[in-house]
């Protein structure tokens, strides 16, 4: 199994994170440093908290991978930083959070440089009743940057916390994947992404560590999903996106 989101705690993997991975089967924890940062991080605050996942991904070569976490408010020097950090250090992705919408022109650089390594996009995305942050993306930001980049690898993280609407919005962009990470996120609403997109572009994230590994692996085996479906969502699907990811 492989867990495609999870975070750092401070600057390092939340105490036991590995231990429980190899009780419950999980080879491959795909990490960011972004929760503890703040909404709207320096970049010279990003850039040490990339570097306290460069030397996590270090201790643990086989069992840790890692998203670069962007401001794209950062510009250039955030972009430069984003092609060091994947073709010198080894990273294998994109994380965007919450400095901008996911659709902003601002960002479109830094999904460019992604496309140009084949490297999976992790975009949080959530749709609030009350209390929606400034620039949180929602599903129909998502959608706009699918349609206008059919070539990018799209992971929209959360289900976008509206499951029925949200994969409504999504699923005729067959580049965008949802993760099951998110405490509203069940059995059922796993089963309901499987049916309206297909359990090819459904991948298992537990959002550690603000999150319980073993509660969210219960949610994909409470969804029903045939044994197939079921390996496809806990693994096959990301181990696929990291296969082409360029080297």
């Amino acid at each position: 199994m492989i867990d495609a989101h999870i975070h750092l705690s401070g600057s390092d993997l939340y105490p036991g994170v590995l231990e429980e991975g190899d009780r419950l089967g999980v080879k491959l924890f795909v990490c960011s440093s972004v929760v503890t940062i703040g909404y709207y991080p320096t970049f010279e605050r990003i850039s040490r908290a990339n570097d306290d996942l460069v030397a996590v991904m270090g201790r643990h070569p086989e069992r840790i991978a890692g998203y670069y976490y962007v401001n794209p408010r950062h510009g250039k020097k955030a972009l430069d930083d984003f092609r060091r950090r994947f073709e010198d250090q080894g990273m294998i992705g994109l994380k965007l959070w919450v400095a901008t919408l996911c659709d902003d022109p601002l960002v479109y650089p830094f999904i460019e440089r992604a496309i140009a390594y084949r490297a999976p996009i992790l975009v949080h995305a959530w749709r609030k009743t009350v209390g929606q942050m400034p620039y949180e993306t929602t599903a129909l930001n998502v959608a706009n940057l699918a349609s206008r980049y059919p070539e990018a690898r799209i992971i929209m993280a959360h289900m976008s916390g509206q499951v029925e609407s949200s994969m409504n919005i999504v699923a005729p962009h067959h580049n965008v994947y949802t993760d099951t990470s998110g405490s509203p996120i069940g059995g059922g609403e796993v089963s309901i992404a499987v049916k309206r997109l297909g359990a090819e572009r459904v991948i298992f994230g537990s959002d550690l560590h603000g999150a319980d590994l073993a509660s969210n692996i219960g949610k994909v085996i409470g969804a029903g999903l045939t044994p197939e479906q079921n390996e496809s969502v806990m693994g096959k699907n990301m181990e696929r996106l990291l296969a082409e990811v360029a080297k």
